[in-house]
This record gives structure tokens, C-alpha cells and sequence, in this order.
């Protein structure tokens, strides 16, 4: 009976080594605040390991002194189309530090509208906030938590941008009013959530050891044939 021997080549050898999975935690996350009272880009108030930098900021909407976090009205109302105008959104940007990279799970938000009707998409710099990530929602006149699916991106080692817009508002005086949650990772009124890990690296071996392993190959392989 022949007998079957087990060659290692360089790949066998490279997929024998594991990677635990990392846990998802928050990348980022905003508490409520006076959105006309900030100073923009606003900080995040929880911040995952390894993240350098954050920013809130919006554009195209008024930002009104009511607490908590209201945007919209007469002066700088909310797009009463039914097509995304790419001039007015709600922006939340994170940025992992070097050697480290995010794989986004959620985008997390707790909010209501006022004034019957107001449609919400999310987008990213990913590919220049052309397609929507999730589904588009439709908030109510009751503080709801809605969760945005990022699973579709791949993982990013640079600064992302993700962007909240409105479209389908009821008229221009509509308030898009965001509140804290327990809800909400972090408890605030919006999350980021994701995993983050080092980099990977390919580690390439020396070609002393690429000689070596063809080496360990080629002994197998004579080995068959004789047995053969």
C-alpha cells in the first residue's frame, strides 16, 4: 500500500499561524449638545483606542440654540426633495491612527423629526458619497434609535467621512432633533461602531528559508516517486 506523505510548502506553512478576531467597540460617538452653541468640527466625547482624530460638523442646514441637538427651520431648512442634495448633511468623521484600521459595523443614531415628515440616507468618502449604506429611514415624531449597516466597507487605515442627508422633508421648516440614549454605544445620540486592529503585515521569509522549504518539497516529492 502506498503511503501518502505530507509536503509543507511555504503557504502551508504562512496558514498555520491564526488571528484572534477582535471585538466590535465604539470608533467614535457624540452626546447631545446646542448645535448652534459648538464649535465645529465638534469632537467626539468617546473615542475608541486608536483613534487620532474626530470630527461633527454639518453644512447647508441652520443650526438652532435649542437643547438637545436640533438642526433645521425656516433659515436653512431641511432639502424637501426626493433626490439627496450633496450640499446639506450631517458629517461624522474618524481617522485611526497609524498602524491601525477600522472595520465598521453600525452607525448608530437616536433622533425624531418635527413637523410630519423627514427621509434620512447615510454615505462615505469611501466612494465619494455616491451609494447609500443601509437603508434609507424615515424618522417619526418619537425618539426611535436607527442603525445604519457599514458592513459592506472594507476595512480603512485613512480619515472616513460618513454623512447624514435629508431629502422628502415635509417643507422647509421641518427640525431634525437628535437626543442621548442608552440605546446608543456610549450613550450618547450617535455611535460609530467597529472593530479596531493593527494592520496587517505580510511578512515575507528570507530567501534562505524560500531555498530551505523547496528543499523539504522536493525530498517529499522524490520520496513519493520511490515509494511509488
Amino acid at each position: 500500500m502506498k503511503k501518502l506523505l505530507t509536503i509543507l510548502t511555504p503557504l502551508t506553512l504562512m496558514g498555520l499561524t491564526g488571528v484572534a478576531p477582535a471585538q466590535a467597540a465604539i470608533v467614535a460617538g457624540w452626546n447631545q449638545f446646542t448645535a448652534s452653541g459648538a464649535s465645529y468640527p465638534k469632537a467626539a466625547d468617546n473615542v475608541g483606542a486608536n483613534i487620532t482624530s474626530t470630527g461633527l460638523n454639518t453644512a447647508g442646514i441652520a443650526r438652532l440654540p435649542f437643547s438637545p441637538f436640533q438642526l433645521g427651520g425656516d433659515n436653512g431648512g431641511w432639502n424637501t426633495s426626493g433626490t439627496v442634495n450633496t450640499s446639506q448633511y450631517v458629517e461624522f468623521a474618524v481617522q485611526p491612527g497609524a498602524g491601525f484600521q477600522v472595520d465598521f459595523t453600525n452607525l448608530q443614531l437616536n433622533a425624531r423629526q418635527d413637523q410630519k415628515r423627514i427621509d434620512l440616507v447615510l454615505r462615505s468618502s469611501v466612494d465619494g458619497f455616491t451609494n447609500n449604506l443601509g437603508t434609507q429611514v424615515r424618522l417619526t415624531n418619537s425618539f426611535n434609535t436607527y442603525s445604519f449597516d457599514l458592513s459592506s466597507l472594507a476595512p480603512q487605515t485613512g480619515p472616513v467621512q460618513f454623512r447624514l442627508y435629508g431629502l422628502n422633508a415635509f417643507g422647509p421648516n421641518v427640525f431634525f432633533v437628535a437626543g442621548n440614549s442608552a440605546n446608543v454605544a456610549g450613550d450618547g445620540f450617535v455611535a460609530l461602531n467597529g472593530d479596531i486592529t493593527p494592520t496587517p503585515t505580510v511578512s515575507t521569509p528570507e530567501p534562505s528559508g524560500i531555498v530551505s522549504l523547496i528543499a523539504v518539497g522536493a525530498l517529499g516529492a522524490a520520496s513519493l516517486r520511490r515509494r511509488g
